[in-house]
């Protein structure tokens, strides 16, 4: 996502908060991000790194001083509003379901192949022996089960690469929530 997209979508999102606080806060993205492009950061891998529009939104709502602290121009980052502990038990909760749903998706997808594959060999060498059609019809069960125990894991894979970082952020905002609050 380049600098224009993002400061749409971050504009976007603020409707919930005066429109001078929206001007400020995305005025002072719009800054952070030519400062880093100033300084030879790749513009889209520094928006990356930001986190999503989403998350951003959640933690100034979270944090009463972040407008304030725009507003005085002081110099932080949204990433320190995790502590450390929160990020190591966050990564681990994490790493353990992503090998889990990983370990699940890849045993659909082998199953599925390789009753596909066997289906469709008995299915061919039924036909050219002319077996009885209850016995090709069970071969195109196993067909049909192959190819949806293919698309069950490959849809597995899919959540892996496009939703877990989302999802990671979210665990992460719950964990440090539950320790601060353990903390008080």
């Amino acid at each position: 996502m380049n600098k224009y997209e993002f400061l749409y979508k971050l504009n976007k999102n603020l409707d919930s908060f005066k429109s001078s606080d929206r001007d400020e806060i995305t005025h002072y993205y719009d800054e952070l991000i030519q400062d880093a492009v100033d300084n030879g950061e790749n513009e889209d891998a520094f928006i990356d790194r930001l986190g999503s529009v989403e998350t951003i939104i959640r933690t100034i709502k979270k944090d009463d001083t972040f407008v304030t602290n725009v507003k005085e121009k002081k110099d932080f980052e949204l990433r320190k509003v995790f502590s450390a502990t929160s990020k190591l038990v966050g990564y681990a909760i994490f790493v353990f379901v992503i090998i889990v749903i990983g370990s699940i998706a890849f045993s659909f997808v082998t199953s599925g192949a390789s009753l596909l594959v066997v289906g469709t060999t008995r299915m061919i060498i039924g036909i050219k022996n002319s077996v009885s059609s209850m016995t090709l019809i069970m071969y195109a069960g196993n067909i049909f089960l192959g190819i949806g125990l293919l698309l069950l894991g490959a849809s597995g894979f899919w959540w892996l690469i496009k939703q877990s970082k989302d999802k990671l952020e979210k665990l992460l905002e719950w964990i440090q929530k539950t320790l601060d609050k353990r903390g008080e």
